[in-house]
């Protein structure tokens, strides 16, 4: 049995899938600028008339292409760091599932304890515990839930995004 200040409270896994949420979000929101820079500068690109002087022409092409490198490279920079929260966020839902899992199989131990006391005392508490051990399941599902959800709707959101970068690439 794990010691019991080893396992987190409550607060601290609402805390945990909260800011992975925002994590998430925060860098989601980083990308979103850099991909309507990259749109920007693609866009400003193709309405360039260029037509100066060769030299001029292609010092401002040169220019403004490497604009759009710098960009894309910071993005996909960005990129693997969501990537990275997203791995972070998927590993403590997992961890989530594993203490419900635990949860599951506490609640079973507790029913097959009960169906052998005879007592109403010690039935009553353990009945008292199944309760209390069925709302720490939900309390740990919901949170799984929101873990998971928060991820999909970042990877969606990623994918997304991704999209859009790579639809102005130049070949």
């Amino acid at each position: 049995m794990a010691s019991r200040s080893d396992l987190p409270t409550h607060n601290e896994i609402e805390e945990t899938v909260e800011d992975h949420d925002l994590q998430q979000s925060e860098k989601l929101e980083e990308l979103e600028v850099l991909v309507e820079d990259t749109e920007t500068v693609r866009q400003v690109h193709e309405a360039l008339d260029l037509e100066t002087t060769a030299e001029g022409a292609d010092e401002v092409e040169s220019l403004v292409e490497e604009a759009e490198d710098e960009t894309v490279e910071i993005y996909e920079e960005e990129d693997n760091n969501l990537e990275g929260i997203q791995e972070e966020a998927q590993e403590y839902a997992n961890e989530i599932n594993d203490r419900h899992e635990s949860a599951e199989s506490d609640l079973e131990k507790l029913s097959d304890a009960s169906s052998e006391l005879r007592t109403a005392e010690p039935i009553n508490e353990v009945a008292n515990a199944k309760t209390s051990m069925l709302e720490e399941m939900d309390f740990l599902k919901d949170n799984n839930d929101k873990a998971e959800q928060a991820k999909a709707e970042s990877e969606r959101a990623q994918e997304e995004l991704q999209n859009r970068i790579n639809s102005g690439r130049r070949s």
